[in-house]
């Protein structure tokens, strides 16, 4: 007799706690049209095993696929499902490339192929999106703008920045299109460091004193006549929880500030976040990156020498040591000078030293703060929230709306 079944599709992680974590970054970005869990898993499977090189492939040839769907359904005039196609491609393609050597062309490719995807589902979604340029010291840093519909009144508008390899495309699925369905205006926007902006000018590295860039970002959103300056908020998430904070302690024009989670003190972050690292190699102080690729395997695991060499390329550094260096300082030091209302965030799961984090900022600002520790329980515990995207958004706006309801 023949037999029946559900599924040949098995539920299967990664026995790297890395690969694990950027396999749930991809499935929860689903609840905002970022993948799809059985294209997503039918993908993992292709790969076989852990090993990383493997995922760009894997995941790049998926996008590949919706693209050509996408285009198919566009030429037939089927709209809907050409901008779903599309952004489940762009999705795809940013998670290739974070897998790739950051020094390679194919990184590249597929980075501009993210965002060209995106730009296609653009054209196509119920909102207003346009892409952006922020004039920054000669040159411009890359972003979209996203409002709910054509008018002109200034609206509650957020700032949302990434982190150290997040994209604009991918805080569409993070915290975009959330906030477009509750009426907010959002700019999203990449700066000095990160990748968006390093794919045009490799030049622009990161720099400690981030508020400079944000201050040239809130220039250019303040000039908006559909910008209500009263309600401005900035949110930063993962490495962007130290670009927030640190702008927000030298920009008064900032209403509301949302950290997720706030870093004040990169360098202690990141002693603990390498503390807490499998492949973290004690014997790492004097890596050349000129060195890193002639590490046995076994030595360093694949995925960490591609880690390591995206570091040393944003920050802009040639080794380990001059990376450690470089982090001192990456340091917040007026925090008092921080008045605006704040929302401080985390997961129960991300380590004692970014809980410690969380209430030195709590305790040191001047203005009031509201924590929220996310937890295993309610599948939010990871870092950024990515496992419960919409219980973090929901935190987020929900706050900020309560925040600003005198304010119109």
């Amino acid at each position: 007799m023949a037999s029946v079944e559900r599924t040949t599709t098995r539920i299967q992680g990664f026995a790297s706690g890395e690969l694990d974590f950027q396999l749930m970054r991809l499935l929860g970005s689903c609840t905002s049209g970022g993948g799809s869990p059985g294209e997503i898993m039918a993908a993992r499977a292709r790969m076989g095993s852990d090993d990383p090189t493997a995922w760009p492939a894997a995941f790049g040839s998926l996008a590949d696929g919706l693209m050509t769907l996408a285009s198919q359904a566009e030429e037939r005039g089927h709209s809907v499902s050409a901008r779903e196609h599309f952004l489940r491609a762009s999705s795809y393609y940013r998670s290739a490339e974070y897998f790739c050597d950051p020094f390679g062309e194919e990184a590249q490719r597929l980075g501009l192929a993210s965002a060209g995807a995106f730009a296609r589902a653009a054209k196509h979604l119920p909102y207003v999106v346009e892409p952006v340029e922020v004039p920054y010291e000669g040159l411009t840093l890359p972003g979209f703008l996203a409002r709910p519909d054509y008018s002109a009144s200034p609206n509650k508008t957020l700032i949302c920045m990434t982190g150290f390899d997040g994209t604009t495309e991918e805080l569409w699925y993070q915290a975009a299109r959330d906030g477009l369905e509750r009426g907010w205006t959002v700019l999203s926007v990449q700066g000095p460091g990160q990748v968006g902006t390093m794919r045009r000018h490799p030049q622009l590295t990161f720099r400690p004193d981030y508020e400079v860039p944000v201050r040239a970002i809130v220039d250019f959103v303040l000039a908006r006549a559909d910008v209500d300056p009263q309600r401005l908020a900035l949110y930063g998430i993962s490495f962007g929880g130290y670009f927030s904070v640190r702008a927000a302690a030298h920009e008064p024009r900032l209403q509301a500030l949302i950290a997720n989670a706030p870093i004040v003190n990169l360098d202690a972050y990141m002693s603990g976040f390498l503390k807490g690292s499998s492949g973290a190699s004690d014997q790492a102080d004097d890596l050349r990156l000129d060195e890193v690729d002639s590490v046995p395997d076994e030595v360093m695991p694949p995925a960490t020498k591609l880690n390591f060499k995206a570091t040393c390329r944003r920050y802009g550094v040639q080794s380990f040591s001059e990376w450690i260096e470089a982090l001192k300082d990456y340091r917040v030091d007026n925090l008092p000078d921080i008045r605006c209302p704040a929302l401080a965030l985390a997961g129960d799961g991300e380590g004692q030293e970014t809980l410690r984090q969380v209430e030195a900022f709590a305790n040191t600002i001047s203005g009031p703060v509201r924590k929220r520790i996310f937890t295993t329980a309610e599948g939010a515990d990871m870092h950024c929230q990515v496992g419960n995207l919409p219980l973090a958004n929901a935190v987020i706006y929900d706050w900020l709306d309560e925040l600003f309801a005198d304010s119109r």
